[in-house]
């Protein structure tokens, strides 16, 4: 009987406590950390303006493995659902039969029922929001592909992606409401997998692999090539922008393979048998027939997924497209110089082109004329002729060649290049242009110019028998203009500074400088001093003007001692005394007095034909020229 009576009473008390929340959250309920008991719905109304001025200045934090992901409540439209979130703080504790509401009653005396915020997200807004988030976290599905396994053609399906999980996110704002003012919103980022595989691809797959199961022969001008299934399969990809997908096959590859088979187009461009006219630079008829015309490649593949196992193809000529392709199509600079024909340095000047002609700088790479060239020899074919050695006109094998590098300076001054290396003549010949000009010398003095682009450079070469041209071939991506030149003395010198403005097909200009530093004079420097140092005498010789020219050039014994019974004799008036002579001494008619034993007393009547005394064969010093090797310039 009391059980009941205890029953009845806790039914009561619960109904009667429950009755007088009408209108009121029921005891027990929080909303997020907040306790709501017993509130009315103007006090959560306020309540929630309270957690709306929270939400709107928190940060939000969307947590993953590696990193957390900040962004401004705002910035995702986040906002309090309230007549949601009323409802749902009024529903709570009220719900059950009449038969459980006491047993809740009771447990809402010890324990709290959490109601979470309604949060609605500004879909506009969230999509502009999560967007740098959604990019970084999620991983869109990847399409299917076709690999190529044992020779045979099968289907990969996509690569799983993962997508951020926007309603979850949405859920979990909700439970996660800041309290107090400065809180921040954490949510953990959950994404959702996927993978694609389509039934359409396979289908196309399974299509592919049917038409292909024998050799395929390919006639072009009369020859036949074999190609393998698995070789051909090899070529064949998926286009998956249409629906369904469709084949495609690797032009590039398939003409490739007729053109190995066929033995044409093989082993790239000689640039050496390239045909130039004017500024128009084409490919030799026999090394411009490729494979093939136009839509070949998609012919060749319909016919095959049709069945045909064997279809003729038609070849072109083309001699411009591989040149385009390489880059080497348009004329970027050019020069040319002129010479008297006929002489022996013209043979080492159109010798130096036919060994150029056709030389390639790669992007970023240099060209060294002495370094691809290599020493001018007469088993290369090069002919003795002039050079400058230390200021002084000579003759050596190779002479000349400065010519083509002068010609090759400027093509590249013009053309844009960079001027690594090089060296002006030291005399000023007029038939190069004034302070604009190189010469070279094996193996010390050097042409290097270098390719600025980000496409080769080719060098050509012409000549007639007056002239020298070089030609370069490349893309047009910078041309060079002379725009100004200043001559200013050093000492008895001409110094020249010239002046090159770049112009690039971006719109960038750069100014750079070329010098020449000319002496005044053959065989003088800019201090009047002499080019070529006089020889070192002995202790007992002396420096002489062999050619009265002002330069001491030669050694000769400063003097002389004679025995009392004879006379020192300069026999040529050179001022050098050439033998003793015994007073009184007489030889024969046609004979004279002579030292042949070289110890400075006549000794003997020696043949004259001229009748005059020999000088003593070992004195004197004959002029054989400059030595090569030494310092100064070459190739005039």
């Amino acid at each position: 009987m009391l059980p009941l009576l205890i029953l009845a009473a806790v039914f009561i008390a619960a109904t009667i406590d429950i009755r007088q929340h009408d209108g009121r959250v029921v005891r027990g309920v929080r909303l997020g950390s907040t306790d709501i008991s017993s509130m009315t719905a103007a006090e959560l109304d306020r309540e929630l303006d309270r957690l709306d001025a929270l939400v709107e200045g928190a940060p939000v934090y969307i947590e993953t493995p590696d990193a957390a992901y900040q962004i401004g409540a705002d910035r995702l439209g986040l906002t309090i659902d309230r007549p949601a979130t009323t409802a749902a703080a009024l529903d709570a504790g009220r719900g059950g039969s009449p038969v459980t509401r006491p047993f809740r009653w009771i447990g809402s005396l010890f324990s709290t029922e959490r109601v979470d915020a309604v949060v609605r997200l500004d879909p506009d807004a969230a999509e502009d929001g999560l967007a740098a988030v959604a990019k970084t976290i999620s991983v869109e599905p990847g399409d299917p592909s076709m690999v190529l396994r044992n020779g045979r053609l099968e289907l990969e399906p996509g690569r799983p992606g993962s997508i951020l999980d926007v309603t979850r996110l949405v859920r979990d704002l909700s439970s996660s409401l800041p309290s107090q003012p400065g809180d921040a919103i954490s949510v953990e980022a959950f994404t959702t997998s996927d993978a694609m595989i389509d039934v359409e691809i396979q289908a196309v797959v399974d299509r592919m692999n049917g038409a292909t199961t024998r050799p395929i022969s390919l006639v072009a001008d009369a020859e036949s090539t074999r190609i393998e299934p698995a070789l051909f399969r090899s070529w064949l990809s998926l286009d998956q922008t249409v629906s369904p997908p469709v084949p495609t096959i690797d032009a590039e590859a398939l003409y490739a393979e007729i053109n190995r088979g066929l033995g044409i187009g093989q082993g790239g461009i000689d640039t050496t048998t390239l045909i130039v006219t004017g500024d128009q630079i084409r490919l030799p008829v026999e090394n411009a027939t490729i494979c093939c015309t136009a839509g070949t490649a998609d012919t060749v593949l319909s016919s095959v997924l049709d069945g045909q196992t064997s279809m003729t193809v038609d070849l072109l000529v083309d001699d411009l497209t591989p040149l385009a392709d390489l880059g080497i199509d348009e004329l970027v600079g050019s020069f040319t110089t002129q010479h008297p024909a006929g002489q022996d340095r013209v043979v080492n000047i159109q010798r130096m082109a036919d060994i150029v002609r056709g030389a390639v700088i790669a992007p970023g790479d240099s060209f060294s004329l002495n370094g691809f060239v290599g020493e001018r020899t007469a088993a290369k074919g090069f002919v003795p002729a002039g050079v400058i050695y230390d200021g002084v006109f000579t003759e050596d094998v190779g002479g000349g060649v400065s010519q083509f590098a002068t010609t090759l300076f400027n093509a590249a001054f013009f053309g844009g290049l960079d001027l690594d290396q090089y060296q002006a003549h030291s005399i000023y010949i007029d038939r190069y242009p004034f302070g604009r000009e190189a010469t070279v010398n094996f193996p010390g003095i050097d042409l290097v110019i270098s390719n600025p682009t980000d496409r080769p450079i080719m060098i050509w070469t012409e000549y007639t028998p007056g002239s020298i041209t070089v030609k370069l071939f490349g893309s047009a991506t910078v041309f060079g203009d002379q725009t100004d030149q200043v001559v200013t003395e050093l000492g008895d010198c001409q110094r020249v500074q010239t002046e090159r403005t770049r112009y690039w097909v971006d719109g960038r200009t750069e100014v750079d400088y070329v010098g020449a530093t000319y002496q005044p004079e053959e065989g003088l420097d800019c201090d009047g001093n002499r080019t070529i140092a006089p020889p070192e005498c002995a202790d007992d010789e002396g420096l002489i003007d062999s050619d009265d020219d002002g330069f001491g050039d030669a050694c000769a014994l400063a003097s002389r001692i004679c025995p009392p019974d004879a006379t020192a004799t300069d026999s040529d008036d050179d001022g050098v005394i050439d033998f003793c002579l015994l007073d009184g001494a007489s030889c024969p008619a046609g004979t004279v007095l002579g030292d042949t034993d070289n110890d400075g007393e006549t000794d003997t009547c020696v043949e004259s034909p001229n009748g005059e005394p020999p000088a003593s064969s070992g004195e004197g010093n004959a002029d054989d020229g400059p030595d090569p090797s030494g310092g100064g310039d070459s190739g005039t």
